[in-house]
């Protein structure tokens, strides 16, 4: 039964939300009644829907109301949409629940939509976003028509979730919250696993209930250069498929080159080329190549599309160049995906000035130590910035501060600094950047609003179009 005979109009929480924004935009293009409320509707995501024509208030509790008198709807005609990042005194819960209008989670709406289908579902630490992207993208240029939801903007397609007629539907896992065992998937993906939000332990047995979750005439795909996520092997007792670059990976990459803004390597003796760099990228598209394989699709085909592929936005995405300074955007925000966009510049630049934002009290109070870690083993010719914890509102324990982690970090990398001002961060490196360095500006909420303020403040250059 198709998941829109269960849904129907709605009005989601936190709207401008990735994933709560994507949802949206599937919903209303189905034709149903959409609205919403956020703390920023100036958010891109926001603008996004509000471009589309759907209403987005702010969340002082009167958004619901407005909806259903602007809609002639009752209490009972449409479902509140929430996250787990939604807390229960958000004024626009009170009035769902004053009003009794009935509540869902956006894993509980995206699990209906997915299990519907015939399932592509990526999980893992890191990569997830950027390879749901991949196979999203191989899948529509090679004419399979995909329904998709990810968590990030697919640059050549302007957008991170649609709606296709094919038999599949691709999307980002999310394990933060749990809601990774809800999906029903033909092909379960694990691209890595790193301590992020949950224990090791507490990880590798929700990736095994996703894997034990996939149908049996489906494929279960490991990162074979990942030991955590091998470690699935002795817990799963099913058929599982490895990608890598071992000799014994079933889908294995080899005469891999990495230049400054590109990789290629051979898969099978067929060549191929994308416009990232990096070796974590070639794993991620590794294993789209093997996921679009197992949909039918030719490796010769699959090439094309990949070198068609013009990357996602905010993953190691470049803003733009001045005076032999390039600056990048990326959206890492675990010590995982940190480490593995700071090995990437380190193929293209003779040093690096890295920005970070840390995600929200909670998650940085978790990862402190890894955090401390990765960026202890910085290397001489970097210099680190970090800039305060981003703070999204709501009760949290503030129980770490980045000027606690800088000063941890010093202890053993020197060129670490603490600030306390984003102006500050761009003077200086706008200051002290020259010809062959490269910027990183890292993080998954608003930091990257400096990578232009910094292209623009380097010496002699005036508003460098990217």
């Amino acid at each position: 039964m198709q998941f829109w005979r269960h849904c129907m109009n709605a009005f989601f929480i936190g709207i401008g939300g990735m994933g709560m924004s994507g949802l949206a935009k599937i919903l209303h293009g189905e034709g149903y009644k959409v609205a919403g409320s956020d703390r920023n509707l100036d958010g891109d995501y926001c603008r996004r829907l509000q471009e589309l024509g759907v209403r987005i208030y702010p969340q002082d509790g009167n958004g619901p109301e407005i909806f259903m008198r602007e809609n002639g709807l009752l209490p009972s005609e449409f479902k509140i949409v929430k996250s787990t990042a939604v807390e229960d005194q958000v004024p626009d819960v009170q009035t769902a629940e004053r009003l009794n209008i009935e509540q869902m989670m956006r894993s509980d709406l995206l699990a209906a939509m997915f299990n519907a289908k015939k399932g592509i579902a990526i999980g893992g630490t890191a990569g997830k976003t950027t390879t749901t992207g991949l196979i999203a993208w191989i899948l529509k240029y090679c004419g399979q028509e995909p329904s998709c939801a990810v968590g990030g903007i697919i640059s050549g397609l302007n957008t991170n979730a649609f709606m296709g007629k094919g038999p599949h539907f691709v999307i980002e896992a999310d394990e933060s919250d749990g809601s990774i065992v809800k999906y029903r998937p033909w092909l379960s993906l694990v691209t890595n696993i790193s301590r992020d939000h949950k224990t090791l332990d507490e990880l590798r047995l929700l990736f095994a209930e996703f894997f034990d979750n996939t149908a049996e005439d489906g494929l279960r795909l490991l990162c074979a250069e990942d030991p955590n996520a091998m470690s699935l092997k002795k817990l799963v007792n099913k058929n599982i498929a490895t990608y890598g670059f071992v000799e014994d990976a079933d889908f294995r990459a080899t005469d891999v080159r990495i230049d400054t803004d590109t990789a290629s390597f051979k898969v099978s003796g067929v060549e191929f080329t994308i416009k990232m760099p990096g070796d974590h990228n070639v794993l991620n598209a590794l294993a789209a190549i093997a996921t679009a394989a197992t949909c039918g699709i030719g490796l010769k085909e699959i090439a094309l599309a990949l070198q068609a592929f013009p990357g996602m936005k905010r993953r190691f995405e470049k803003v733009g160049s001045c005076a032999g300074v390039t600056v990048i955007d990326d959206f890492a925000h675990n010590p995982a995906e940190i480490a593995a966009a700071v090995q990437a510049a380190r193929k293209s630049s003779t040093r690096r000035f890295i920005v970070y934002q840390p995600h929200g009290f909670g998650p940085t109070s978790f990862t402190r130590d890894d955090l401390i870690e990765v960026f202890s083993n910085l290397e001489e010719n970097e210099f680190l910035f970090l800039d305060d914890i981003f703070y999204g509102g709501g009760t949290v324990n503030r129980d770490v501060t980045s000027e606690e982690i800088v000063n941890s970090v010093r202890k053993r990398f020197k060129n670490a600094y603490y600030t306390g001002s984003r102006d500050e961060i761009v003077s200086r490196i706008s200051a002290e950047a020259a010809a062959g360095d490269l910027v990183l500006v890292m993080g998954a909420r608003d930091i990257n609003v400096i990578c232009r303020q910094i292209l623009e403040r380097l010496p002699g250059c005036q508003k460098c179009a990217a």
